[in-house]
């Protein structure tokens, strides 16, 4: 019997029965773009630590960023974090997003015991960020 991700940190409830921490399942971003992850939690966890850790399994995901106070942001190479603690939601961010990003990760809150954490799958699709350009368009001359 073996469990998928999906079936762990999916549905975490605090004992007042709202979610505990919450994301959305899957996001996508283009190659050398970004992607913004955002990660709902329960009020009672303002002043827990928060991060964003990479791998299939939840028990041996490596953490690429965290934040450990109400700092404006954290940011460890091309991954940020910011922690909103008013709305209760901290923020992750990956740029310049590589083909080799492509991973299931977890917003995860440290607690005593086991960690609240949620799966998020990322997914990078070839092609370029899309930018405001001036483009002009051949006229011929006079």
């Amino acid at each position: 019997n073996t469990q998928s991700v999906a079936d762990w940190g999916f549905g975490s409830r605090s004992p007042k029965g709202c979610w505990a921490l919450t994301s959305p399942r899957e996001v996508s971003g283009p190659l050398g773009g970004s992607v913004s992850v955002q990660c709902q939690y329960n009020e009672r966890y303002q002043n827990n630590t928060k991060y964003w850790c990479r791998g299939k399994e939840w028990l041996f995901c490596s953490i690429a960023v965290q934040i450990i106070s109400a700092e404006a942001e954290v940011k460890q190479g091309r991954v940020s974090i910011q922690d909103n603690r008013i709305q209760c939601t901290f923020i992750v961010t990956m740029e310049s997003l590589e083909l080799g990003d492509q991973d299931v990760y977890w917003c995860g809150i440290e607690m005593v015991g086991l960690d609240q954490m949620f799966a998020v799958n990322v997914s990078v699709f070839p092609g370029k960020s899309f930018k405001c350009v001036t483009c002009c368009a051949s006229h011929p001359t006079l």
